[in-house]
């Protein structure tokens, strides 16, 4: 019989066992690697894919924008009067619909340096009231803030308002829509001398290489610039054709401005004659308990109270709305030549 080979040993059927089991555990290694290696690939795959349709996004929460409301305006509209109008802005109510959140709206496309889903400001009210108060500022007009009692009587108008839109989706198309109504009353005289709402609606297309925070703020500041300099060369028109002595220059031609809508137009400047007819109009004295309710007739804004009101005769629905109070109604017969007085005591 032959010797056996060095290597068996003499015992070759457990050399070949042995031999087999370790073949058998590194072929199970090199599947579990080859496994792991597919997985893998196919893991770079699908994320190429999502990438290319729509990948959720991580990272901390957008900061708020913050939009630039300097105005830029032309020589014409610029108004020369001989002394000084003060006009007294009041915070503009935020009333959106999903106010007060923080929201102005959402992401649906890649924004270069921004993470998260949503666009966020902080203090919407304030950011239209400043926008508001520097353009009239810029124009011509002194502007004071309300804040009590000083600066209500050192005013010549009151400004005031109510924001209904205000947001900007980010997708295919960036798409804005502001919507802003403004009162301006008389403080001397009590009456409205112009109410309106001024909206700006716009899309655009932010072309392949998407936007960035810095082309979002642009645009939208942009968009708020148009709603508030439209509202002030409205304003500045009333209150020259209301008042023409008191400025340089003339009135302009009150032409239709898109995105203008006007509620009450200033009325027009009565001949001498007609100002000596007594009767043409009444007047509303409102009183409320407690005082500075906001005073909504047929659902515009007139003032806070109290307020004394210039009105044609006919019957007048009034609102009263003040904060942590219930929101009040009331019906009123205005006469020819006559005051009514109306006092409203506010429920908690």
């Amino acid at each position: 019989m032959p010797a056996f080979p060095p290597f068996f040993d003499g015992k070759p059927w457990i050399r070949g066992k042995q031999k087999m089991h370790g073949n058998m555990k590194t072929n199970r290694l090199l599947g579990k690697v080859s496994g792991l290696f597919r997985y893998g690939i196919y893991g770079v795959a699908w994320l190429g894919v999502a990438g290319c349709t729509s990948m959720p996004s991580f990272g901390p929460a957008p900061a708020a924008l913050q939009l630039d409301i300097a105005p830029k305006l032309a020589p014409g509209q610029i108004v020369t009067p001989k002394g000084p109008i003060v006009l007294r802005l009041s915070e503009y109510t935020d009333a959106r619909p999903a106010a007060p959140s923080r929201k102005i709206g959402d992401i649906q496309a890649t924004v270069l340096d921004m993470h998260g889903t949503e666009l966020v400001m902080e203090n919407l009210a304030g950011t239209v009231t400043a926008a508001m108060a520097n353009q009239f500022s810029a124009s011509g007009f002194q502007t004071v803030t309300a804040g009590g009692q000083v600066a209500a009587g050192s005013a010549d108008f009151e400004v005031a308002g109510v924001i209904r839109e205000f947001s900007m989706n980010i997708g295919g198309r960036d798409e804005v829509s502001i919507v802003v109504e403004t009162t301006l009353r008389d403080t001397r005289g009590g009456g409205i001398l112009w109410s309106g709402v001024v909206a700006e609606k716009a899309d655009r297309y932010a072309g392949v290489t998407g936007n960035t925070r810095s082309s979002i703020t642009r645009y939208l500041s942009g968009a708020l610039a148009k709603v508030t300099a439209k509202t002030r060369d409205a304003i500045s028109a009333s209150i020259m054709q209301a008042y023409p002595d008191r400025f340089v220059q003339a009135a302009r031609a009150r032409d239709a401005t898109p995105g203008v809508t006007v509620l009450v137009a200033p009325p027009e400047r009565m001949s001498a004659s007609q100002a000596t007819r007594p009767g043409i109009t009444g007047q509303l004295a409102i009183t409320t308990i407690p005082a500075r309710a906001k005073v909504y007739v047929a659902d515009v804004y007139y003032g806070l109270s109290p307020l004394k009101l210039e009105l044609e005769p006919g019957i007048y629905t009034i609102h009263f709305k003040l904060d942590a109070f219930k929101t009040a109604t009331e019906k009123v017969s205005v006469r020819k030549g006559e005051t009514t007085e109306l006092e409203i005591r506010l429920e908690k």
